[in-house]
């Protein structure tokens, strides 16, 4: 459809973002489609856009806009900051430039202050020499490479990336690369979609001569330290994935360097107030280093949350809005639902009925012998981890059954129960056999598995029956006991846990399908892409050995 789609990420609704919204209106002549997605927890106002999305968390900005571009129509994406505000019809031009330019996937205009200062509009690739090296003298003796706002630009120039506070995408290039890479919570994910376009051909083009005000950096200051963290968490991804893992172990080293060089000088002038929070942020983003990177240092915090309660010989773990079940008695409320048995094995149980007016999914966790106990008195047992690992993927943005409450056994058995509300869905196997297989549903179940794996979500058993498709073909993962979150997922690790997906369907899909998700699930990615035929091999081997165990 020839239209704009413009999509504004929030955290709530404040003066700001109306403002931008009414401003965008009054100057816009072309048809548009507004589309608002909120990562705040307090609802938006009916009306305020054609679309609003509510995300009732934070998921971060390539998430959120990845939601919107799921829901719009329009032949091209606007990506706007919601602290912008419109002076004149500067879409009609943008679109002008990329109608008459047909390798142009991406453009951005200049970013103003209130003022009419300028702001950085454009970015250069973060490298070692960026990182280490004085920018600014980079950008004086190499301003081709490394533009900037004193490059002095008057008319279109093609450029590395663009600011994402105002970046127009064609659509068919989001077609043929994806959307925004999902395991950027905040910072370089549209560097990185700007870098992955230019690597497939598009042009990423500065249009100067068209201006947007910015209100740079309203909130940024409130979380300062969290705020530097993220950055640090976003380049190292970003390194790691671009330029590989020499790189990324170069660009560790040599921040830890630096960052011991700016602790120690901060230490000897602490003295002096300013100094003295330079001081305690490099003490922290150093430590941040030294242990690892681990998550939750920075904006993005994956926590679950539930308080525990004893009773009837069980720990309770309940969400917060789920209360003690009557009786306490796990295997009193099992015998109490009416519903099938789904599985019995030796390590499981599982029923279906309904609870409290609602149909649920009832598991129980078998113990399986004396080492079990033994290893649960070092380890979470199996129903407190499918309960915190449910909790981190809603966090994430992703689907799984609701969790109403676990319990654990107090003694060191440890048999545990969770109980988990019905969805409307077959697992994906039954939906194969019954409805058939095509193109919309392997398209869509690459596009889930691939976010899956940027998020660093390993299900080490994603099989096709721990997967859920309801009537939309929306997937939920199920069978959360063996899932975790890893920091890097590497290509071996990806290539055996898609085999365990493939091994499900080598009879029911045909082999041309299965390629096709290997497509899609490699598209715009060069790095997947390079490897993608010793991942298809590699795929192929460990599902003919899966099959050899489990079929």
């Amino acid at each position: 459809m020839e239209m704009i789609s413009v999509i504004i990420v929030t955290l709530g609704e404040d003066e700001v973002l109306r403002e931008c919204l009414a401003s965008l209106r009054t100057h816009a002549a072309l048809s548009l489609e507004t589309i608002v997605v909120n990562n705040g927890a307090e609802p938006l106002s009916a009306g305020l856009a054609d679309i609003v999305i509510e995300n009732g968390r934070n998921l971060g900005f390539a998430r959120a806009v990845n939601r919107g571009i799921a829901a719009s129509h329009g032949d091209y994406v606007l990506l706007l900051n919601s602290d912008t505000r419109f002076t004149a019809d500067i879409l009609g031009d943008m679109r002008a430039f990329m109608d008459a330019h047909a390798r142009a996937g991406i453009a951005g205009v200049q970013l103003v202050f209130e003022d009419g200062r300028l702001q950085n509009s454009v970015d250069i690739i973060p490298t070692l020499a960026t990182q280490f090296l004085n920018k600014s003298l980079l950008k004086i003796l190499f301003p081709r490479r490394y533009p900037s706002k004193r490059s002095g630009y008057s008319a279109p120039v093609k450029v590395p990336s663009v600011i994402g506070a105002c970046m127009l995408i064609r659509r068919s290039l989001i077609e043929a690369i994806g959307g925004l890479d999902e395991g950027f919570f905040f910072y370089l994910e549209e560097t990185d979609f700007c870098l992955r376009a230019a690597r497939h051909g598009y042009e990423i083009w500065h249009l100067p001569q068209l201006r947007l005000v910015h209100y740079q950096g309203l909130s940024a200051k409130k979380i300062n330290l969290r705020r530097k963290l993220e950055f640090s968490r976003s380049m190292s991804r970003f390194f790691r994935k671009n330029h590989g893992l020499l790189s990324a172990g170069l660009l560790w080293l040599l921040t830890v360097v630096k960052l011991t060089i700016e602790f120690g000088g901060n230490l000897v002038l602490s003295f002096i107030p300013k100094l003295r929070e330079k001081c305690k942020a490099s003490a922290v983003l150093l430590v941040w280093h030294l242990l690892g990177q681990p998550a939750g240092w920075g904006i993005e915090r994956l926590r679950p949350v539930y308080r525990r309660v004893r009773a009837g010989g069980y720990d309770w773990l309940l969400p917060p809005q789920s209360e003690l079940p009557q009786p306490v008695d796990p295997a009193m409320i099992m015998d109490e639902l009416a519903g099938p048995v789904l599985n019995s094995s030796r390590t499981t149980f599982i029923k279906t009925g309904r609870y409290d007016g609602a149909a649920v999914y009832f598991k129980r966790y078998n113990y399986k012998g004396w080492l079990d106990g033994l290893k649960n008195r070092f380890r979470k047992s199996r129903a407190r981890h499918c309960l915190e690992m449910a909790q981190v993927l809603e966090q994430l943005g992703l689907d799984t059954p609701e969790v109403l409450w676990a319990c654990e056994k107090t003694s060191v058995r440890r048999d545990g129960y969770i109980l988990t509300r019905g969805v409307a869905a077959l697992n994906l196997v039954e939906h194969v056999a019954r409805r058939g297989c095509d193109q919309g549903l392997i398209i869509r179940l690459a596009a889930f598995v691939r976010r899956l794996h940027q998020l660093g979500v390993l299900h080490v058993d994603l099989k096709g029956e721990n997967l859920l498709v309801d009537e939309q073909q929306r997937f939920y993962l199920i069978d959360l006991d063996r899932c975790r979150i890893v920091r890097h997922l590497s290509l071996a690790a990806r290539a055996k846990n898609l085999s365990y997906l493939n091994a499900s369907f080598v009879d029911s899909v045909p082999a041309e399908l299965r390629t096709l998700f290997l497509t899609e699930y490699v598209k715009g990615e060069t790095g997947l892409e390079a490897r993608s035929a010793w991942l298809a091999a590699r795929i192929a081997k460990l599902t003919v050995s899966r099959r050899a165990r489990r079929y």
